[in-house]
């Protein structure tokens, strides 16, 4: 393992090669010294992990308190929809994300009239999102972090999910 000063700027590349290609890949990185194999593992993606990983880190949201509000699961639906993620499905309408969460096993959810009022007053893209009830900026700050903890703890269960950390650890 190559241990790097701080002050080094690193790239992270994700790669996905096929088996046979592996050892070939693997004798040109090892002789690359400033290139450092943070995690190996079989990158098979299925809709069932990604899920998994939604359920984990909405989760993992609840218990840190990062829900306020109902609305909140808006900005999940939404950054979902935008193709933040990769493997984060698209739904097309608040119905059909409240009843994939409920397939996901997750209660208390919110309604259907709350995501759709929350999507009305919602405009542009993550993270430029501006909001027409013109909250103030610590709400406006608030809600995009909302965002921002999904993706966080969507990146974190997919990782322990491809390193093969069970979600209760």
């Amino acid at each position: 393992m190559i241990h790097r000063n701080f002050a080094v700027a690193m790239k992270e590349v994700i790669l996905r090669i096929e088996e046979s290609a592996y050892e070939q890949l693997m004798g040109f990185i090892r002789l690359c010294p400033q290139v450092e194999v943070v995690s190996e593992g079989n990158g098979l993606e299925t809709r069932e992990s990604a899920d998994l990983c939604v359920a984990c880190a909405i989760r993992e949201m609840r218990q840190n308190g990062a829900f306020r509000y109902p609305s909140d699961y808006t900005y999940i639906m939404l950054v979902s929809n935008e193709g933040m993620a990769k493997g984060l499905k698209y739904f097309y309408s608040p119905k059909e994300f409240i009843d994939y969460l409920r397939g996901l096993e997750l209660d208390a959810l919110p309604g259907r009239s709350t995501l759709y009022d929350t999507i009305g007053k919602t405009n542009g893209r993550y993270p430029d999102w501006t909001f027409s009830d013109s909250p103030k900026d610590t709400e406006v700050l608030r809600r995009k972090n909302v965002a921002r903890q999904f993706l966080s703890a969507f990146g974190r269960a997919r990782r322990r999910l491809s390193d093969g950390v069970s979600e209760n650890r």
